[in-house]
């Protein structure tokens, strides 16, 4: 399977391709989407047993995969495919699953012999399940945290949603093949991958390639994917991207997380945990090489910020904090949940990166968005190709190279931030860094700049004292030297009434 002319940032960019000959590739692919967007949008309900739409939660999880049945456990190949079984209300539409080995094609259909019915299963689903053909997503193992096992990597599952993990890592945040941005007015368009193409890897491969078909309402697309598994693990995408409809609003690069309630906010909602979130703060590196940091919260209403620029290096929605004792969860581990950054490649141009904030109540809610939003619309006749690389892993000194805001504790208008990293003074001998901080709405009282003795962090504590106290407060923090420069990256914020 051939995916030719990924244009990805960084080494990525210089990767070899492996050819495989003539046949089963990204083009053919392209063309698929091409004569599927020059229709009219054909979604017809699932065909599914009533049996499978009814599955509950319990239920459907006591339907397993037998490992022995992964795709390539037999030749054991570096990596393998394991499949999810359709079922509930969440899963009703099945995707078509192919490898592609020497350049041609063979579907993967269903079989009931793949997946081991435990008791509670049983109780609900027939012996005859011959009328399902299809899988609900598609997941691949390799050996990323230890030599003698096989652990997932990679999984695709729901609309245009995947993730993916780095190693010694646990799932959390998504991904997006596509966003069509709503503003929360109206009910959310979810396009859907509706087959894939898994790439036969050879035995000493490290990476692993799949093709995609997008299908939706409004848009069709391409995909290919290109994943390295590591400490760090990247999915390179390169997509080809037809509209059936003209978007102005929509997002490359989306990611979906859940941040229920943590630092900037003092309802816990009667959670004995301190902190419950997949990500704490949006990153976001500017083509002028600036950093922006942008703490995540979960207000009562929806909130939406935007970052226009001309043009974007990178964004990301992160998980800092990696303190245990921030969570105390011994089961999700949220302190091993991954960050992900989005490295653009070509075809994105100018436009803003785009934050979503949704209210909810639990944690079993994906409440956060984040994504570019290109100016130059999407439209019908006109498609478009654009590359980015995603990368999942736990830190990197690089994201920002500056000191970063370890904490923010944000109460009404009073705030407290702990910054931490290199360029900062290691003791409090000399002058201290010198916080610049600016307001649109009043004036910033009580500021102050203090290093503790026992973390040795910086702290900048301050309150906002509005002009007009029915407004919000959009608030920028900097730490500087004596000359001016940059020591930290922007700490942004709406502080609201």
């Amino acid at each position: 399977m051939r995916i030719s002319g990924l244009g990805f940032p960084a080494l990525l960019a210089a990767a070899a391709l492996r050819a495989a000959g003539p046949g089963w590739d990204f083009e053919q692919v392209r063309k698929l989407a091409a004569e599927r967007a020059s229709r009219p949008f054909d979604d017809p309900p699932p065909a599914l047993p009533s049996c499978l739409t009814t599955l509950g939660y319990d239920e459907l999880r006591c339907i397993e995969y037998r490992r022995e049945q992964a795709i390539w456990h037999a030749e054991n190949l570096p990596f393998r495919l394991m499949m999810y079984h359709l079922g509930g209300p969440h899963l009703p539409h099945g995707v078509a699953l192919n490898v592609v080995e020497g350049g041609e094609s063979r579907p993967l259909p269903f079989r009931p012999s793949y997946f081991l019915y435990h008791e509670i299963a049983k109780k609900v689903l027939p012996s005859d399940l011959t009328n399902v053909t299809q899988f609900a997503g598609v997941r691949a193992l390799c050996r990323l945290n230890a030599p003698d096992r096989f652990d997932e990597l990679i999984s695709f599952l729901g609309a245009s949603y995947f993730r993916a993990l780095g190693r010694d890592l646990v799932y959390g945040s998504s991904a997006r093949g596509f966003y069509i941005d709503r503003n929360g007015a109206d009910p959310e368009e979810f396009p859907r991958f509706v087959a894939f193409w898994a790439d036969r890897p050879a035995p000493g491969d490290n990476r692993l390639d799949f093709l995609a078909l997008l299908d939706g309402a409004s848009v069709c697309g391409a995909f290919g994917f290109r994943v390295t598994p590591g400490e760090d693990t990247t999915v390179a995408v390169r997509a080809a991207l037809y509209a059936r409809r003209p978007l102005s609003r929509y997002g490359l690069g989306p990611l979906t997380s859940m941040y229920w309630h943590g630092e900037t906010g003092t309802n816990r909602f009667g959670d004995f945990r301190p902190e419950v979130h997949d990500a704490d703060g949006l990153l976001i590196q500017a083509a002028d090489g600036s950093w922006i940091w942008r703490p995540l919260r979960n207000d009562p209403c929806l909130r939406v910020a935007e970052y226009p620029l001309p043009a974007v290096r990178g964004f990301g929605l992160l998980q800092r904090d990696r303190r245990y004792t921030s969570y105390e969860d011994i089961e999700a581990r949220y302190h091993r949940r991954p960050s992900v950054w989005v490295e653009p490649g070509a075809g994105w141009g100018a436009g803003r990166v785009r934050l979503l904030e949704w209210p909810t109540h639990t944690e079993y809610a994906d409440n956060i968005v984040a994504c570019w939003q290109p100016d130059r619309p999407l439209e019908p006749g006109r498609p478009q190709e654009v590359f980015w690389t995603l990368h999942w892993y736990a830190d990197n000194p690089a994201w920002p190279p500056l000191a970063r805001a370890v904490n923010s504790f944000v109460t009404g208008r009073r705030v407290r931030l702990d910054f931490a990293g290199p360029g900062l003074p290691a003791d409090d001998r000399g002058p201290a860094p010198l916080a610049d901080i600016v307001t649109d709405n009043g004036r910033v009282s009580g500021l102050h700049v203090t290093r503790g003795a026992d973390t040795g962090w910086w702290r900048a504590g301050f309150d906002v004292v509005p002009d007009e106290p029915w407004r919000c407060n959009e608030v920028q923090a900097v730490l500087r030297d004596a000359a001016g420069r940059a020591l930290s990256e922007t700490w942004t914020y709406q502080l609201t009434p």
